[in-house]
């Protein structure tokens, strides 16, 4: 059984004054450029700055836990197999992603080196032991698959007219409680390892909702063209896996394994499973026609603080250090009181 995060880290996270010492990843950051920004634009801010080094740190975390995904999509066979009856392509599109994400890691850290601003390293915290299972990564890792809760509302919040922006709430789809997502032994039964493909495919969504909700937040909070240009190339992508990610669910099977009910969602049309595109809904005042978009967009639902402090709930990073969650509180602090000056 796998240890829930302490409360007084949770406690910690959440804490708008970060614990000194992660000067090295959020503080005096800004310095002279080496390139020349258009005539028509301003060189990065510190609140931009702080912006990309946050989101260089999602990414990195995104693509830990999808190379974990991926590897044992490829190298366990029971595991690839279950994931495989609810879509055939899911073992590909888990690398794909994996490797997508990587890319947006490597390039944001590369822009901050190249405006001399520190980019974002988490080698430090990979300490995170894989489970012992056939296909499992070697080296440590930065996320714990093992003991997930997983939010699974934004399947309602896609397909409602309400907004969670303007107050909306929204149920469970399927009640994902301290479960693990990839295997966790090698003597699984048939129906467990269907069971956790399914959480996973969950889990999938979630990730990668989160991640164009995130995006989305802080265009409108950065100050450079250029930066801006990053965020709206960058963001567009996770939503590209989110949709991928709904479409696969059209096969999820349906089973009941312990306390796990996984609906038959493409056999009740109640569900809408093959409503992947956004339903049209409320944006910005009740008094607008209904419009497909993002949701939520809202800093305070969407931006750096909501969405990292949903990953440690999530119970992602059990296992993890103090120090990380330190780290991790300072930069999504720093990123979500960044605002546009221009």
């Amino acid at each position: 059984m796998q240890k829930k995060i302490p409360t007084t880290d949770r406690r910690s996270f959440m804490k708008t004054g970060a614990i000194a010492g992660v000067a090295t990843l959020g503080a005096g950051l800004l310095g002279s450029t080496k390139r020349a920004v258009a005539a028509t634009d301003v060189a990065p801010t510190a609140g931009d700055i702080a912006i990309l080094q946050f989101l260089a740190a999602a990414e990195l975390v995104e693509q830990d836990l999808w190379l974990q995904y991926a590897d044992l999509a490829a190298n366990n066979p029971q595991y690839r197999e279950v994931l495989s009856n609810i879509d055939p392509d899911g073992p590909t599109y888990a690398a794909q992603t994996a490797s997508d994400e990587g890319s947006h890691a490597r390039f944001i850290n590369a822009y901050l080196e190249s405006i001399n601003a520190q980019p974002t390293n988490l080698d430090a915290f990979r300490t995170i032991a894989s489970p012992s299972v056939r296909g499992a990564r070697a080296k440590g890792n930065l996320t714990n698959l093992t003991a997930l809760t997983v939010d699974t509302s934004w399947y309602n919040r896609y397909r409602s007219e309400a907004n969670i922006d303007l107050g909306a709430t929204f149920p469970q789809l399927v009640e994902l409680a301290n479960i693990p997502t990839i295997p966790t032994s090698s003597t699984m039964s048939d129906a467990e390892a269907q069971a956790i493909a399914n959480s996973a495919f969950f889990h999938f969504c979630a990730i990668e909702q989160g991640g164009s909700s995130l995006y989305c937040s802080l265009m409108t909070q950065v100050s450079s063209l250029e930066v801006l240009q990053i965020l709206a190339s960058i963001g567009p992508t996770e939503f590209y896996h989110f949709a991928i990610f709904q479409k696969s669910l059209e096969g999820l099977p349906p089973l009941e394994f312990g306390n796990l009910v996984f609906p038959d969602l493409k056999g009740n049309p109640a569900f809408k499973v093959s409503q992947v595109m956004p339903l049209h809904c409320q944006f910005t005042s009740t008094s607008f026609p209904v419009c497909s978009i993002v949701r939520p967009r809202a800093l305070a639902n969407a931006g750096p603080v909501a969405a990292a402090t949903g990953l440690v709930n999530s119970g992602l990073f059990t296992g993890q250090s103090t120090a990380f969650f330190n780290a991790v509180v300072a930069l999504a602090t720093a990123a979500n009181n960044a605002t546009r000056t221009v």
